[in-house]
């Protein structure tokens, strides 16, 4: 599906299908052109990544047995202790709002938007599909949801609410303005890669044993400082499998703008435009010779708001990494809490590397695990731009390279 913003106040829908789920049009695609504007939609995404940051930081009232918990979703992973009323009202109330912002997206009583929205969302309620939305405008597509109406019955939860959002019912890739027009596969017997850390968090829960994972499957380089990660990114060859980031992001703010950067041990913010005058003379260069850049990882960036949508203006870090060659990045679009993240990056690394799976079967597995086995629905934050298809063999075979 892609959306598109030609002009002012103008945004226009589309969709296509190869596996034959969608009544084929006489011109082979789909579209309409919405009500919404790409403000409207800007503003409306703003406000459901804020609700799911007040899931964070909730605190529940005073209980007759005691004082009220600190920020109990904020200190653990783990939520089967809280109350199965706390955790699903709050849930159904994220799939409320999720719902919203889909239905205001399609919101129109045209005869062509009628049209799309019915084929629209008779494909969205499905369940395991593979789904692209190139977008020239940033959504928070895993946080919108399907079905609402059908959660309640009786003001009792007829179904289960984590069931409804799309980044559970299906394998999901944005891309940001950018997409790798490649594909790769390692041919050596171990894969490479780079833990590129805050020291400030290794004594995280969990932290230790992501880093031993990554040791275990990985030709690992390390990395705590920028001093050590800029002069890597400035080699024409930075030929890694999987990056790691486990470190702090925040946004920087300066005459009226504000933006996205991360910061390893030390206080250089590492935005978008470092990356990009790191790497654009090498993706120039290979441009020019009709190459590859020997620059394809999968990168997870497991920092604070690193998928959030960017500030007007400015380019995300998500795309800049994949202009310059990323099979794709995974990241947050809120703050996520320290121990979830770690926790987070355990489950999907052990799909990733320990058992092959693709990235994008590999987070919508990780997000099923946690809405299961944890009741946590905070995976869901977590979107990929581009890297569906990635991934890293569990033994070795020939690489390649592919249109």
């Amino acid at each position: 599906m892609t959306l598109r913003s030609p002009a002012r106040d103008v945004v226009v829908i589309s969709m296509w299908s190869e596996t034959g789920l969608l009544p084929q049009p006489r011109s082979g695609v789909h579209y309409a052109r919405l009500n919404i504007s790409a403000e409207e939609m800007a503003s409306l995404s703003a406000r459901l990544i804020s609700r799911w940051q007040q899931f964070v930081h909730y605190e529940p009232e005073s209980g007759a047995n005691g004082p009220r918990a600190q920020e109990p979703h904020l200190r653990s992973a783990d939520l089967t202790g809280r109350p199965q009323s706390e955790v699903l009202g709050w849930v159904s109330e994220l799939a409320r709002e999720g719902a919203y912002l889909l239905d205001e997206l399609l919101a129109g009583d045209e005869g062509e938007l009628v049209r799309f929205r019915g084929h629209l969302l008779s494909v969205l309620e499905r369940e395991d599909l593979r789904i692209r939305f190139d977008s020239d405008l940033d959504v928070p597509w895993p946080m919108l949801a399907v079905g609402y109406e059908s959660l309640l019955d009786g003001g009792h939860l007829a179904r289960n609410p984590f069931q409804l959002f799309l980044g559970h019912r299906h394998q999901i890739e944005s891309t940001s303005g950018a997409y790798a027009d490649y594909w790769w596969v390692s041919d050596r017997t171990r894969a490479v890669g780079s833990a590129n850390l805050d020291s400030d968090l290794e004594n995280v829960a969990l932290a230790a044993d992501v880093l031993k994972l990554l040791e275990d499957r990985l030709e690992l380089t390390t990395r705590h400082f920028s001093h050590e990660l800029l002069p890597d990114l400035a080699r024409p060859v930075l030929d890694e499998d999987l990056m790691y980031f486990f470190c702090h992001g925040s946004y920087e703010e300066h005459g009226g703008r504000v933006w996205h950067a991360l910061r390893l041990s030390d206080e250089l913010p590492v935005d978008a435009p470092l990356v990009d005058g790191y790497r654009k003379p090498h993706t120039r260069a290979t441009a020019r010779r009709g190459t590859v850049s020997l620059f394809h990882p999968l990168v997870v960036l497991n920092t604070c708001f690193a998928g959030a949508p960017a500030t007007t203006g400015f380019t995300g870090l998500s795309a800049t990494l994949v202009r310059h060659g990323a099979l794709g990045v995974l990241a947050p679009q809120i703050a996520v809490p320290q121990v979830f993240g770690a926790e987070f990056a355990l489950r999907f690394l052990t799909r990733y590397l320990d058992e092959g799976l693709t990235a994008g079967l590999a987070l919508l597995e990780t997000v099923r695990w946690f809405a299961t086995t944890y009741r946590n629905p905070l995976a869901l934050a977590y979107g990929l731009v581009c890297g569906l298809d990635s991934r890293v063999l569990p033994s070795s075979q020939e690489g390649s390279t592919g249109p």
